[in-house]
């Protein structure tokens, strides 16, 4: 793997001319090098082609590589979307199953709210983020059971919108748990990072969230400083965005899925593969990935926002280039380093 130390470098250190010292020149104009900053990886053709830090993982000074270790917030969503495809290959859950046959104690939802709905953003359940006295999975159903499964809106219908739910895949989430008879954790260590060699990639509760190489999230104050973000109570809820990584592990896990090693070649279609409405109009959302097309094909991503940790996963799938992005800074537009790094190296 080439590129893989802190980036911030002088210029009489680099070829100018190359795709690396492109995208390296224009990160360097957008963050301080003694502030937050961001890991940057590029996979193109099987190969990875850049992984590069820039700026500090945390005031002791520690700057960022490749092997930093952030919080992937909302990105996490794809591997519970691969986790219930997972065990739907082999038979242990249906995709079209009502979430109550694998959480009873929720079946006031009805049939009609699927796992495939969940996965899609399509349920119509009630997003339960700005609820207290959530801390667990647990918690969340049960407060879903104290509020008698409260739908998003009045006399809205399983199916009939897009509405983006964190407590969605938090269900998802706990479906895994009581399907595979594993935790969340242990599920996707065993199965997919032991397995496909991510290690440093894990969900909480870890021990290795005190792991010296773990990136501090920031938010500003209102001065505009930089100011440490606080964990908050719902942390350790796991599905919608539990877990930690590298963006070299990230390279690790795009082999295996360019690869189906993980998943069939038809699981991996139905996973990057649009959801639909009750009237039959696209949500452009998968399971865990948004989905649409571009210029150069069709194109599979997603964002994410935690705890002061910034991320952006993107991958072409007509033609073979993969870009991943973890940060610390809250002032970046990961998108739009994206698109350089996109043009510098496709």
């Amino acid at each position: 793997m080439a590129w893989i130390w802190n980036r911030i470098l002088p210029k009489a250190m680099r070829a100018e001319t190359t795709p690396s010292a492109r995208i390296d020149d224009y990160v360097a104009g957008k963050i301080q090098p003694d502030g937050p900053g961001l890991a940057l990886a590029v996979v193109k053709a099987g190969s990875v082609v850049h992984a590069a830090g820039y700026g500090l993982a945390n005031r002791r000074g520690l700057p960022i590589t490749a092997e930093t270790i952030f919080h992937l917030a909302s990105c996490g969503k794809q591997f519970t979307g691969l986790g219930i495809a997972m065990l739907a290959e082999e038979g242990k859950l249906h995709l079209d199953d009502p979430v109550a046959k694998h959480l009873p104690l929720l079946a006031a939802f009805g049939p009609q709210v699927t796992l495939r709905r969940l996965l899609h953003h399509t349920s119509g359940i009630r997003n339960l983020y700005d609820e207290d006295g959530i801390e667990t999975n647990a918690d969340m159903i049960r407060t879903y059971i104290d509020l008698g499964c409260p739908m998003a809106e009045d006399r809205s219908r399983p199916g009939d919108e897009f509405c983006y739910s964190n407590s969605g895949y938090d269900l998802l989430g706990a479906v895994i748990e009581r399907v595979s008879g594993q935790s969340y954790h242990d599920f996707f260590q065993i199965r997919v990072f032991d397995r496909v060699g991510m290690k440093d990639t894990f969900s909480i509760p870890d021990r290795r969230v005190g792991d010296r190489r773990c990136a501090t999230g920031y938010i500003r104050d209102d001065r505009g400083a930089y100011v440490e973000h606080r964990r908050t109570g719902i942390d350790e809820v796991v599905g919608s965005g539990s877990f930690y990584t590298t963006v070299s592990d990230l390279c690790l896990y795009d082999r295996a899925l360019a690869t189906n090693s993980l998943l069939s070649e038809a699981g991996m279609r139905q996973i990057f593969t649009s959801g639909r409405t009750n009237d039959g109009t696209p949500t452009n959302y998968g399971f865990g990935w948004y989905v649409g097309t571009d210029q150069g094909g069709r194109f599979v991503g997603h964002e994410g926002e935690w705890d002061g940790f910034y991320s952006y996963i993107g991958r072409f799938l007509d033609r073979p280039l993969s870009i991943f992005l973890l940060s610390n800074h809250p002032g970046l537009d990961l998108f739009e380093i994206a698109r350089e790094a996109t043009a510098a190296f496709d």
